[in-house]
């Protein structure tokens, strides 16, 4: 295991340790997860200081992340799960050069507990999709043609979308993904560091992936961008990247872990029709 991770993990265990029945007492009042920095208190506590830092909010992606990165930086500090790393994120990526990166997270696996560790590649904190409009080039100059064209891309997530998906995920999937640390990089940059069980399994087949969805209540979608999107209206969420790299089948069951669940808006609401 890389240094680094270790200590991922080593926070995660801790935080279990304060998590255990023999400490419910002095966990009374602290919300969902008992801890205070639990996966669901700290979206909660995150969500209360952006509240009140109008930055978190703003029109502009990139100043959102900002402003909410320094506010989980700063909640991380004060629960003290921060990790101050002796390396840059560059360098950490240069010295471990055997670490599976996606694009999302950069991942490994410890033995010991049975978990992956992934950390979130800054400047984001993985990837949420969203409705955007592309220019269309009418080369021939036809008046009256459309000049732009709605699709769903992936843009980089916030740290309280990144949050609320996992969130989400362990809801709507029984998965069981914790938050272990909140990494500080010494050149500014910052990540979140989670655990997530290893599931053992064979990648999935596409008509797999929609037969077990449809079966759980999922409704499936139209996308014109092409991607595999399901709907399910009892949580309301959109599930999509639901590709057999995110999909295992263990003994007839679908086991889902990394496909990415999203509350759509308004405009993705009406792209996909989902009202309708």
């Amino acid at each position: 295991l890389t240094p680094h991770l270790s200590r991922v993990w080593c926070a995660c265990r801790e935080r279990e340790k304060k998590e255990s029945p023999e400490n419910s007492d002095s966990r009374a009042g602290q919300g969902p997860g008992g801890s205070g920095h639990s996966l669901e208190t700290f979206y909660q506590r995150l969500c209360d200081l952006c509240t009140n830092h109008g930055g978190c909010h703003g029109a502009d992606r990139s100043s959102r992340i900002e402003d909410q990165t320094e506010q989980a930086r700063s909640l991380a500090d004060r629960l003290g799960i921060l990790i101050h790393p002796d390396c840059c994120w560059s360098d950490y990526l240069a010295d471990n050069p055997d670490l599976w990166i996606g694009s999302e997270h950069v991942v490994d696996f410890s033995p010991d507990t049975g978990c992956y560790g992934k950390i979130t590649i800054p400047p984001a904190f993985g990837l949420v999709p969203a409705v955007i409009s592309l220019p269309i080039v009418n080369l021939r100059a036809e008046p009256g043609e459309a000049t732009t064209r709605e699709v769903i891309e992936f843009l980089h997530a916030t740290p309280l979308e990144y949050l609320a998906r996992w969130i989400t995920n362990n809801d709507v999937f029984g998965d069981d993904v914790k938050l272990a640390s909140v990494i500080a990089w010494p050149d500014g940059k910052v990540s979140f560091g989670i655990t997530q069980p290893q599931y053992h399994g064979q990648p999935a087949e596409p008509r797999e992936i929609e037969k077990h969805f449809i079966e759980a209540g999922w409704l499936r979608l139209r996308d014109p961008s092409g991607h595999v999107i399901f709907f399910n209206y009892a949580f309301n969420v959109i599930a999509i990247d639901a590709e057999r790299r995110n999909c295992y089948l263990h003994d007839g069951q679908l086991l889902p872990f990394d496909v990415i669940l999203h509350e759509p808006d308004e405009a993705m609401e009406r792209f996909l029709r989902i009202c309708e």
